[in-house]
């Protein structure tokens, strides 16, 4: 049988963080994670192999990703998650899926999976591309 957490691809021993703000997305993540993800309010300083964060409704996207980008190391995962888009009007979330996937874009990062997190909210693992991980590392 597979764990709830299988599908986001921890990164072993290396520290995972997630910053949220929604009662869904803290009560999921601890649903979903356990211990094994720490919440945090701030991301801690340095670069991390796996982060997670709740899209905020205010804001800039570009900036978003922009500041996470620069928070993983070469071969990290950033999960970002959101409402599905039957929920999007339901909680307010002002951007579309295809607003949120050509941010990360943008910010030079790739979209490589697409995972449930609850029942009203979906997320989307972006990584750095391979080309570029060599001139980051």
């Amino acid at each position: 049988m597979q764990t709830p957490w299988s599908k986001f691809s921890l990164p072993g021993q290396d520290p995972a963080y997630a910053r949220g703000y929604s009662r869904e997305f803290l009560t999921s993540l601890r649903e979903i994670f356990g211990p094994l993800v720490e919440p945090v309010k701030e991301w801690p300083p340095g670069t991390h192999a796996w982060l997670m964060t709740e899209v905020p409704t205010e804001g800039s996207l570009s900036a978003l990703f922009r500041a996470l980008e620069n928070r993983l190391i070469p071969s990290g995962s950033l999960w970002v998650v959101f409402p599905k888009k039957p929920f999007m009007k339901e909680l307010s979330f002002p951007f579309s899926w295809s607003e949120v996937q050509q941010a990360g874009l943008s910010a030079g990062l790739v979209d490589n999976k697409i995972a449930a997190f609850s029942t009203r909210l979906a997320s989307i693992r972006f990584v750095i591309p391979l080309s570029r991980r060599k001139t980051r590392g």
